[in-house]
């Protein structure tokens, strides 16, 4: 949020930033602030490989998290993408899934950058839909008559505080990812994000009626008792 704020407060000439000849309006923003080609420069490769590392991170997250799934039957074709490789201990094909979807969704910018824009907002209204629905159902839970089985840290009083106001926050957030970019809206311009996460929301759906609700069971708990994996 600060780099957000610092960038709008340094943005200068709007159009300008626009209309780069770089095509890449925060290379413009930085030379606008810095005047100089050389501290642009610096900068601009400061952030290139800081995304560079976050990439690596990101990989690693989606990775284990498709392994997890997949262990826990969860995922398509789970026996395949649970495998642990002996040699690397690492859940390689997993890795290799992620790698390959990320490439898949990256040449998407090469024939329509309409419908690149609109994975990205799917991933911003998926991140917060992850964080509304538990809170949501937390929430419920609260006004029920059943006791929740707390762990060894809460918010304490604030808590349901907290809860409302995420839930707020959250719901405006999500309305607002799924307005168009541009006036007047266009078949071109349109956001399609909100289409899309329908989308998946239906897929997703489909896939728990026909083989979800049968063979998933939850998440599977695994211990190491005297050197051994024991799931439970």
């Amino acid at each position: 949020m600060a780099f957000s704020i610092a960038i709008l407060f340094g943005i200068g000439d709007i159009q300008l930033a626009l209309q780069s000849p770089t095509h890449y309006p925060i290379i413009q923003i930085f030379y606008t602030a810095t005047g100089s080609k050389g501290a642009t420069t610096a900068i601009i490769c400061t952030l290139i490989s800081t995304l560079t590392f976050t990439t690596f991170g990101l990989l690693a997250c989606a990775s284990r998290l498709a392994w997890a799934f997949s262990r826990d039957k969860g995922f398509p074709f789970p026996d395949y993408f649970a495998h642990v490789s002996k040699y690397y201990r690492i859940p390689v094909r997993s890795i290799m899934l992620i790698t390959f979807l990320a490439c898949l969704l990256g040449l998407i910018n090469i024939g329509s950058s309409t419908a690149f824009n609109a994975f990205t907002s799917l991933a911003l209204i998926g991140h917060y839909t992850s964080y509304l629905l538990p809170i949501s159902l937390l929430v419920i839970r609260r006004f029920g008559r059943k006791e929740i089985p707390w762990g060894p840290w809460t918010l304490g009083r604030w808590g349901l505080v907290i809860n409302l106001v995420s839930i707020v926050y959250s719901v405006v957030l999500i309305t607002f990812a799924v307005f168009p970019f541009f006036q007047p809206v266009t078949a071109k311009n349109m956001n399609y994000a909100g289409v899309i996460f329908g989308a998946a929301v239906v897929v997703s759906t489909v896939m728990w009626v026909v083989y979800g609700r049968t063979a998933y069971r939850g998440p599977v708990r695994e211990a190491i008792v005297e050197g051994q994996v024991k799931k439970h």
